[in-house]
Order: C-alpha cells, then structure tokens, then sequence
C-alpha cells in the first residue's frame, strides 16, 4: 500500500525532472495486462500508447514508469511481488462481461462509458462483494479447497472447470519475476525497432 493512499491520483510521471503525461485511464491499464498475458505481446506499441506526446528520450526510466503505473506506484518488492506463484483469479478477456455487470450491480458505473483511473478501477475490482459475477467467478478459482468436504470439493471442481483459464506457464515465476522479465523484453523490443540504441540509463 503506498504511504499515502487518499493522495491525488497521478496522471503524469516525472521522468528527467519533467512532468510526463500519460494515459492514465484503466482502459490503458486493462489493455496492458491484457497484452502482457499474450503469447507474442507487442512490447512497442505498449509504451507508445502509454506515452501520447512521444516516449521520453531516457526509455530506461519511460518503462520503469511505466511498470510502476502499472502496478499502481507500488514496488516490485512489496505486497505479493516476492510471494509464491498461484492460479490466476481472473482474465480481462475472459471475464469481461462479469466484470461489466459487477460494476453496475455494486457501485453503478456502466465501465463502458466510464472515466476511472486505472488505481481506482483496481481498487474498486478488488472490492466487489463476494456474490458478485466477477469475484464469484476469482473465489472458484483461488479458494483453498483443502479444508473442504468431499461433496464441496466436487462442487469446487466443477464451478473451476467451468470457470477454467489457460494456466499456460506464466504462474511459474512470482509477480516481482515476470515484471522484471517483461522489463527487459519491452526495452529489447524498444532497442530493435530503434535500430539497437538505448537512450539514458
């Protein structure tokens, strides 16, 4: 959690000791996860969406701003970034009408038509009540099932694999790990298509 959680919501990043705008709209933030979960994402075009006046000369920092956004100014090292790899709760595409229904239902906001910040549309996602469609469909997903009689875990079962997303490999490395990862690959996709030069650093 940031030291400061009620503090204004950014919409630029300071880069150079210049202020930088950026699209700071969760549609810019669900459209990043969503490109960092395919199998061939498009690195470029990411920070080129992320920066509308032109990506800044240090891309170095661009992207390190850019995954702190992303991660809604939270660290790599804090929270869940270090903890142990788990099923994934939830995908965008997937659970895109789920998630639509849960916004009217709890808080009224038809998200397509809405302006929410990306740090606010998390928070909000990640406080929808239980019996709502969206967080219904993560509790499957993610709950401990250990416990559970054996008539419940068949229950559980059958609601995942209703529920099911493709596991591919990407659980297999922390959040601090992959974001690193996708770090560099974003700088090396950068470097290509900018004939291998980097600037700042």
């Amino acid at each position: 959690m940031r030291e400061r959680p009620f503090e204004h919501l950014p919409e630029t990043v300071e880069i150079g000791g210049k202020a930088v705008r950026i699209d700071w709209d969760f549609r810019f933030g669900i459209a990043f996860e969503c490109e960092l979960l395919a199998d061939k994402p498009d690195y470029a075009r990411l920070i080129l969406d992320f920066y509308p006046d032109g990506i800044p000369q240090d891309v170095q920092a661009a992207v390190d701003r850019l995954f702190w956004f992303y991660r809604c100014g939270r660290p790599l090292e804090e929270g869940q970034g270090e903890s142990k790899p788990g099923p994934r709760g939830y995908d965008f595409r997937v659970d895109a009408e789920a998630l639509l229904a849960s916004f009217r239902t709890a808080y009224g906001i038809d998200l397509d038509t809405a302006h929410l910040h990306w740090w606010t549309f998390r928070r909000l996602m990640f406080g929808l009540p239980r019996d709502t469609p969206f967080m219904e469909r993560v509790h499957y997903r993610v709950a401990d099932v250990s416990g559970l009689s054996k008539r419940e875990r068949k229950h559980y079962q059958k609601m995942r694999a209703l529920y099911a997303l493709d596991a591919g490999t990407r659980t297999q490395k922390t959040a601090a790990q992959r974001d690193a990862a996708r770090r560099e690959r974003l700088l090396a996709r950068y470097d290509k298509m900018k004939g291998g030069q980097r600037h700042g650093g």
